[in-house]
C-alpha cells in the first residue's frame, strides 16, 4: 500500500542527498566547462523544436532548479500507478468549478497536447485561470484541473509531466517522466491499436 512513513522519509533524505550532489556537481561543471555543458544539453534536446539553451541556461543548477527537481523526485517516491493496474480515480475540477473525478473523462478519451508555461498556483482560481490558457489552444480533449491537494499529480507521479492512456479504470500505458523522457509516438501507437 505504500512505504511506511519512516521508510518514506529515509528515501526522501537519500533523494535530497542525490539532488544536492547533482546540483553541486552540475554547477561546478557549468562554471569550469560552460561550452561542453552547453553542447551536452543542446544534444539532449535536439528533438524539441521549442528548446532554447539561452532560456534554460540561467536557471540550470540554481536554487529554484534545486527545489523543483527535489519536489519532482520526492513526488515520484509516492507513485502508485502501474501499467495494467487500476487507475487512481482522483478528484479534479472542471473549468466551470464543478468537482468530478478523473474517470469521468475516460468516456471521451484523454489526450494532452501543446505545452504552456504557467507559474505555480496559490489557489484553485489561479489553477482554473491557467487552464483557460489551454482552451485558447483548442485542445481536442476535455480540460480539467487537479484539486489544490494535488492528489492526481501525486498518485500519477505526473510532475512535471507524464503521459498516460487510461481506459475503463485501467492504466493501458504509463510513459516515463517528461519533458526529456516521454514519447508521444508511443501514446499514438497505443491509441491507434485501441481504435483498430
Amino acid at each position: 500500500m505504500g512505504l511506511p512513513q519512516a521508510g518514506l522519509w529515509l528515501r526522501r533524505l537519500w533523494v535530497l542527498f542525490q539532488v544536492a550532489l547533482q546540483v553541486a556537481v552540475g554547477k561546478v561543471f557549468l562554471i569550469l566547462f560552460p561550452s561542453r555543458v552547453k553542447q551536452h544539453i543542446v544534444a539532449m534536446n535536439q528533438k524539441n523544436p521549442h528548446f532554447s539553451y539561452d532560456n534554460w541556461a540561467p536557471t540550470l543548477y540554481s536554487v529554484q532548479y534545486f527545489w523543483f527537481v527535489l519536489k519532482v523526485r520526492w513526488q515520484r517516491l509516492e507513485d502508485r500507478t502501474e501499467p495494467g493496474g487500476l487507475a487512481p480515480n482522483c478528484p479534479v475540477v472542471r473549468l466551470s468549478g464543478q468537482r468530478c473525478s478523473i474517470w469521468d473523462f475516460m468516456k471521451d478519451g484523454w489526450a494532452f497536447k501543446n505545452n504552456v508555461n504557467i507559474r505555480n498556483h496559490r489557489n484553485l482560481q489561479d489553477r482554473l485561470q491557467a487552464a483557460c490558457l489551454l482552451l485558447d489552444r483548442s485542445p481536442q480533449c476535455p480540460v480539467v484541473v487537479d484539486t489544490m491537494k494535488n492528489q492526481s499529480s501525486r498518485l500519477y507521479a505526473a510532475l512535471p509531466e507524464r503521459l498516460y492512456v487510461l481506459q475503463a479504470g485501467k492504466i493501458l500505458y504509463k510513459g516515463k517522466p517528461g519533458p526529456w523522457n516521454y514519447h508521444p509516438e508511443e501514446v499514438r501507437a497505443v491509441l491507434e491499436k485501441l481504435h483498430s
